[in-house]
Parts: C-alpha cells; structure tokens; sequence
C-alpha cells in the first residue's frame, strides 16, 4: 500500500460523506461512490449535496479552533463525488473500498458484487455495518480474506473510535494494514471478534437500558438523567 491509498466510498449518505470528510482532511484522496443510476442533473444535484455537508462540517470544525479556513479549500478538493456510471473506474483505482449502504442484506450483496466486479484483487474491502455479522457478508465477496468491518461511530468525522472486527477468513495481514490505515487518517481503532453490536453499541445497550431502569424506579427524572449523562 503506498504511503497515501486512494479512498472509495460506496455511498453517498451519512456514512459515506463522513468516510470522505475523515479521509480527505487527514490528505488522502476519496471518491465517494453512488451506485444509484440517476439523471445527470439529480447526479449534480446529490454530488453538490454532499460536498456542501462535508463544508459546513468542515465550519464547524474551524469554529472550534480545529483546522483554519486556509485548510478547507484543499481538503474539499480531495473529494470526488461519482456518479453510477463512473461507479466502475473508480472501484478499480481505489486501494481501499469502504461500503456504506443501507442496512439490509439486498442493499449488502449488490454493493459488494459491484465491487468486486471492478476492484483489484489487492484493494481492502470493508463493511461500516454494525448489525451484520463479517463471516455473513463474507460470503459475497470475492477473496474474502481481504475483507472485514469496520464500524465507524456517528458521526464518523467526529468521532475518533473505530471498531475493526476481521472474519474467519481475514488475512491477518489485512486487519494489519486496515488499523495502520485508520491511524493515519487520525482514527483510534481497536478489535474486536465477530459478535452482534461489537463492543461501543453493547455498552450503550446497557446503559439505555440502565437510564429507563432508574426513571422507571423514580430515582430520577428522565431530564436529570440526561443531564448526568451529558456533563
């Protein structure tokens, strides 16, 4: 992999801006992928959608005193928005292929078939699912071993953490280079086996579910409980 890969993000809502932004701001180049064929006007109108929330995340940021102005120009640059029928030639110049679509198995397989019908045998293909097992999605892609999840938190570009759970049949190496990958674009990674949730949503499972037990037991409001949970 050379010192900067080229990003691909099948995907063009939340998830997929979010990879672009996380990516471009750290210098790589990211090509954000819709594979929804779509009228050249509507293709225009989406790619100027997401490009618009990556800047004014990108605000937000020099509003916190993060990066400067000065920066967001060059990092907005970085990013490509393609349309479907460009979907092709960007899938195979991409290093790595983060997959962002819907949450269900049809939305799942088709992704990946397109994928792997133009990625190099080499480029790391990566699910950002959290409900949907590796070794299941596994299954539809071609040299499985170069594949595993990898769950970014919402939002992605904010949130430093970044759940990597390989498969049976992840190349060790791959997993490897995913978290090498993650830390240079500024991400904390860490692993986690194949298991419903990984590690963030389960915490936070108990913890709802501890939050309605105490409203529910009167010990305090459900404002209260907020707050306490806020600061």
């Amino acid at each position: 992999m050379s010192a900067l890969p080229r990003i691909a993000a099948i995907g063009t809502g939340r998830m997929g801006r979010g990879i672009g932004h996380v990516f471009a701001y750290a210098g790589f180049p990211v090509e954000i992928i819709d594979l929804k064929p779509r009228e050249p006007a509507a293709a225009a109108k989406l790619a100027a959608e997401a490009k618009a929330e990556v800047a004014e995340n990108l605000q937000s940021l020099i509003a916190l005193g993060v990066m400067t102005a000065e920066q967001a120009p060059a990092i907005l640059d970085r990013i490509a928005v393609v349309s479907a029928d460009a979907a092709p030639a960007a899938l195979a110049r991409a290093d790595v292929i983060f997959e962002g679509v819907t949450e269900t198995m049809e939305a799942k397989r088709d992704a990946f078939a397109r994928a792997c019908a133009h990625a190099r045998p080499d480029a790391i293909i990566a699910s950002t699912t959290s409900t949907i097992l590796v070794d299941t999605l596994a299954g539809f892609v071609t040299h499985p071993e170069r594949f595993l999840n990898t769950h970014y938190l919402n939002p992605a570009y904010l949130v430093p953490l970044v759940e990597i759970s390989p498969g049976k049949a992840t190349d060790p190496a791959v997993t490897a280079r995913m978290k090498a990958l993650l830390e240079q674009a500024g991400k904390v990674p860490v692993l986690c086996a194949a298991s419903p949730g990984f590690i963030v949503p389960r915490i936070q499972s108990v913890a709802r579910a501890e939050a309605a037990r105490i409203v529910g037991e009167g010990l305090a409001t459900a404002e209260d409980v907020d707050k306490a949970t806020r600061y």
